[in-house]
């Protein structure tokens, strides 16, 4: 009974102490996935001559470049854009993800931010505009909130296209060119089951005219074309406008069936792009590609736990009627094998294993080195873009190469520590542990090759103090 009583108050101790063990210094990996008792696999101890880079290290986060459409971030170079995006986010004038290139919404989220906060509207990130950008945030104005009628058809048919498994991307009211490729696909698809569907009816035939033939000299029978009897309908053209035919879908006015078939794993085609675009959009799953893997599996059954069905990974009947329909829940983060997180405050990458619910477990730990304090590795949370080539990476701003690398966003990779343009060891494992890249993660070969074996394209990075 002692040990007893002896257990629980240690337990109790311990529950009252790691709230301030978080506050006060406790990593992010063991914030997120609990302590663990992992050996550092390699020292940590600094080494202040082992400049991997050379003498090339004059970047700054701080020094502003001009950047505009198209531009896109350098391989282990300064994140910008990213840092910029990130703020932009942060403002509310950009709703897509940091991925380090310049694109028109980048370009349209940086002329409203000038608009809005008296510069001239360029869309071009001069130094001045980056300056304003990122000066304190209480002087700045924000991004207005969004006016978009909810009620329009745009908002109704994004989300129909949503919730049937067409579309995946941001339900905002705005006609752009996702939703148009979610209609048009809607189209082809409704045409594939319905042969009838937004098909114009065969007009009726008129009877075919009499012809005067007591016509006074010089004119002519007029001859008058007529639909005879028979002729095919017009059929119907998928495109990405909402039309009537789509509305009848759209406000129930007929039935859209969203079952039609069980899909499993190995299976490909439509009813799977279907329900990989579902998943997607309830952020389950990363990437829709047609064909059922594990990926696919695991967030389905994520799913499944999640919305009170058996665990079978199979979606059945009961499944579809459930993920195709307004009240499916949504998943707090997409399902992988492992989730990272990179530790700037303590040089670490943590890797946690997904269990069927969360990534508690903490399965891997690697000591690391991250940005100089002047080029930062920009902190956020990312899908990573998946392998960057194949063994080894070649970084042509510094004459030098590392191995095993995978992109995070942008030009923020994963990969080894580097080594000559003759692939010679020119930085050293024992240097890592402190800050050294101009942006990038460098980890023991052995390290950078299992995440590059391990984690696919997607796979959620969380890059924080």
């Amino acid at each position: 009974m002692k040990r007893i009583l002896s257990a629980i108050l240690m337990l109790a101790m311990l529950f009252a102490v790691l709230p301030q063990a978080v506050s006060e210094g406790m990593s992010a990996g063991e914030a997120l996935f609990g302590d663990a008792d992992y050996a550092d696999a390699a020292s940590a101890a600094e080494d202040a001559s082992d400049d991997m880079y050379g003498s090339n290290d004059t970047a700054s986060v701080n020094v502003y470049p001009t950047l505009r459409l198209g531009d896109s971030d350098g391989a282990d170079g300064v994140a910008y854009i990213v840092f910029m995006q990130n703020r932009l986010i942060e403002l509310g004038y950009l709703a897509d993800e940091a991925d380090g290139y310049y694109g028109s919404n980048t370009e349209q989220a940086v002329k409203e931010f000038q608009k809005s906060n008296g510069l001239q509207a360029t869309g071009i990130a001069d130094p001045s505009t980056q300056e304003k950008l990122y000066s304190d945030a209480s002087t700045l104005v924000r991004a207005s909130a969004d006016t978009t009628l909810y009620g329009s058809d745009v908002m109704r048919t994004q989300t129909a296209m949503a919730q049937w498994g067409f579309m995946f991307s941001k339900v905002d009211g705005k006609m752009g060119d996702n939703t148009r490729t979610a209609i048009k696909t809607f189209k082809k698809y409704m045409a594939s089951i319905d042969p009838t569907y937004g098909v114009t009816p065969t007009p009726e035939p008129t009877p075919t005219p009499n012809v005067n033939i007591t016509t006074a000299f010089g004119d002519m029978p007029v001859a008058m074309d007529v639909l005879l009897e028979g002729a095919n309908p017009t059929s119907v053209t998928a495109n990405g406008e909402i039309d009537d035919a789509l509305l009848e879908y759209v406000d129930g006015v007929k039935t859209f069936q969203v079952y039609r078939q069980t899909v499993q794993n190995v299976d490909k085609g439509d009813e799977v792009l279907r329900v990989q675009k579902r998943l997607k959009s309830l952020k389950y799953l990363y990437s829709a590609d047609g064909s059922y893997g594990s990926l696919t599996e695991n967030a389905l059954k994520y799913f499944q736990k999640k919305n009170g069905l058996k665990q079978t990974g199979v979606a059945d009947k009961a499944t579809q009627e459930r993920l195709f329909s307004a009240s499916a829940m949504e998943s707090e983060e997409y399902v992988f094998p492992y989730k990272i997180v990179v530790d700037i405050s303590d040089q670490r990458v943590y890797v946690g294993q997904w269990n069927g619910s969360s990534y508690k477990n903490l399965v891997k730990k690697f000591v690391c080195s991250t940005g100089k304090k002047g080029t930062p590795t920009p902190l956020g949370t990312y899908q990573s873009y998946g392998r960057a080539g194949g063994e080894w990476y070649f970084f042509k701003d510094f004459n030098c190469y590392a191995r095993w690398a995978t992109r995070i966003v942008g030009g923020i990779l994963f990969h080894s520590v580097t080594y000559t343009r003759n692939k010679r060891p020119s930085g050293s494992e024992r240097g890592l542990g402190r800050r050294a890249s101009h942006g990038c993660v460098r980890l023991r070969v052995v390290d950078a090759k299992w995440i590059y074996d391990n984690c696919p394209r997607g796979t959620t990075v969380v890059i924080q103090n």
